[in-house]
C-alpha cells in the first residue's frame, strides 16, 4: 500500500515539473544559433505612429527654394550672355577704331583703290577728274549714257558678313543736268548679296527728286529731297544680319539723323554676305545721260573712323550713334538684353534674401 502511494506522488511531482518547464519555455525569448537573443519588433498601430512625419513647407523654406532657383537662373543667363561675346570675333580688323578700314585717296591713282571688272563697267568706265567743288582735290566720275545701265566699282574692303557692323561716309556731286526727277530707280550705293539674282538688301537711290533707302528694291525709306546740281553728304551705320531683328540701318544726312534703327523686312543680309558697290546703276528706261562725281568715300568700324574734313560727318554727336546709346532704335543686342535680365534676377534674389532675414529675426 505504501508503494502505491509513493509511486503516485512521484508521478504527480514529475508532471508538475514538466508543466512548469513548458510554461517557462513559452515565456523565455527564443535564442539564435549564436546564443544571442533575437528580438522581433511588434508590428502594429504603435509602430506606425512612431514613424517621423514629413514637416510641412514653411515660408522660410519656400523663400530659400525660390532664392536658390533664381540664383541658378541668373548664373545660366550670365553664362549664355558671356559665351557669344567671348566666342565671336572682333567686328573690325583695324588696330584702331578711329582709323578707317578704307578711304578714297586724296591724290595719286584713285582708281587703284577699287576692284574693277568688265561687268561693272559695261556701260562706261569710271574716270579720275578734278573735283567740281574743289580744284585742289581729285574725284571719280561715273557716266551712264541714256538707255544704258551701269558704271560701278567695288571698294577694296572686307565683305560684310553676319554680325559685323560698318560705318560709311559718302560725298558726291550731281551735275546740273542730272535727271533726278525720273520716276524710277537710279542707285548710287548698294550692298549686294553674293547671289547674282534679285535686288540688294540695302541700297541708296534717287527717284522722283527724293533720296531713298531701298530694301530689295522696295520698302523705300525717304532720306529727303534731292535735285540736279545738289551735293549729297551721307553717313551710314549698317549692322549686317540675316535676322530682321538684328540687321539695322542708321543714316545721317548733312550731319543730321534722317533714318534711325530701320530694320529691313528680310534683314541686311540675304545669304552668306554682301559686297559693296559705288557708282551709278539705273533703269534702262532713263533716256538722259547720268553723271555722278564721287568726292569722298570712307569705310570704318566706328563713327569716328569715317569722319571727313569735307563732309558734315564730323558734326555728328557721338550720343546719336546707336553703339553709344543702347536705348536708341537699333542699339543694343540680344546679349546685352540677357545681361540686363541676369542683373535684374540678382536684384530680386538680394531683395528676397533681405526679406527672409527680416522674417527670421522677427520669429527668432
Amino acid at each position: 500500500m505504501r508503494l502505491g502511494i509513493v509511486g503516485t506522488g512521484r508521478a504527480s511531482s514529475r508532471t508538475v515539473r514538466d508543466e512548469t518547464r513548458a510554461a517557462d519555455a513559452v515565456r523565455r525569448p527564443a535564442r539564435c544559433r549564436t546564443g544571442s537573443r533575437r528580438s522581433r519588433p511588434r508590428v502594429g498601430a504603435h509602430t506606425l505612429r512612431s514613424r517621423p512625419a514629413v514637416p510641412p513647407l514653411t515660408t522660410r523654406g519656400w523663400l530659400a527654394g525660390l532664392v536658390g532657383s533664381l540664383v541658378v537662373l541668373a548664373l545660366v543667363l550670365g553664362v549664355i550672355a558671356a559665351v557669344p561675346a567671348a566666342a565671336s570675333p572682333a567686328s573690325s580688323p583695324s588696330p584702331s577704331s578711329d582709323r578707317p578700314l578704307w578711304s578714297l585717296p586724296e591724290s595719286g591713282d584713285l582708281l587703284s583703290a577699287f576692284s574693277r571688272n568688265d561687268y561693272d563697267e559695261q556701260d562706261g568706265s569710271p574716270q579720275q577728274v578734278t573735283s567740281p567743288d574743289d580744284p585742289a582735290r581729285q574725284a571719280v566720275q561715273f557716266t551712264v549714257p541714256g538707255g544704258a545701265q551701269r558704271s560701278e566699282m567695288r571698294p577694296r574692303v572686307p565683305d560684310q558678313t553676319e554680325g559685323t557692323t560698318q560705318y560709311y561716309t559718302y560725298v558726291a556731286k550731281l551735275p546740273d543736268e542730272f535727271p533726278a526727277e525720273v520716276d524710277t530707280w537710279q542707285l548710287l550705293l548698294q550692298w549686294h548679296q553674293y547671289g547674282d539674282s534679285g535686288s540688294p538688301p540695302v541700297a541708296v537711290e534717287i527717284r522722283d527728286n527724293r533720296l531713298m533707302l531701298a530694301a530689295e528694291g522696295g520698302d523705300l525709306q525717304d532720306l529727303g529731297p534731292v535735285a540736279a546740281g545738289d551735293r549729297i553728304d551721307l553717313t551710314m551705320r549698317i549692322a549686317f544680319s540675316r535676322d530682321p531683328d538684328q540687321g539695322s540701318v542708321d543714316v545721317w544726312r548733312d550731319g543730321s539723323p534722317v533714318l534711325q534703327g530701320y530694320r529691313p523686312p528680310s534683314g541686311t543680309l540675304l545669304d552668306g554676305g554682301n559686297y559693296m558697290k559705288v557708282g551709278l546703276y539705273r533703269d534702262t528706261s532713263v533716256s538722259e545721260t547720268g553723271r555722278v562725281w564721287l568726292e569722298d568715300l570712307r569705310v570704318g568700324s566706328s563713327l569716328a573712323s569715317v569722319q571727313s574734313s569735307i563732309s558734315a560727318s564730323n558734326r555728328i554727336p557721338s550720343e546719336s550713334d546707336p553703339a553709344n546709346n543702347p536705348s536708341a532704335p537699333g542699339g543694343g543686342s540680344s546679349t546685352e538684353t540677357l545681361t540686363w535680365v541676369a542683373a535684374g534676377l540678382l536684384v530680386v534674389v538680394a531683395a528676397l534674401a533681405v526679406l527672409s532675414l527680416r522674417r527670421r529675426r522677427t520669429h527668432g
